[in-house]
């Protein structure tokens, strides 16, 4: 049974310029992660919570 051949996207303009900048911010730091919208979920959940 085959598998089907997908084309890969390409990016353009705004979406290519942030990629790249994103790829090289990570590049220059290796061991970083960005745990921002972890941190924004949890903060969320704890302002609405009513149970603490």
């Amino acid at each position: 049974m085959a598998t089907a051949i997908r084309a890969i996207p390409t990016l353009y303009g705004k979406t290519a310029k942030s990629f790249e900048s994103e790829a090289e911010r990570t590049e220059q730091n290796p061991g970083t992660q960005d745990y921002c919208h972890e941190a924004k979920v949890v903060s969320d959940f704890l302002k609405t919570c009513t149970a603490l």
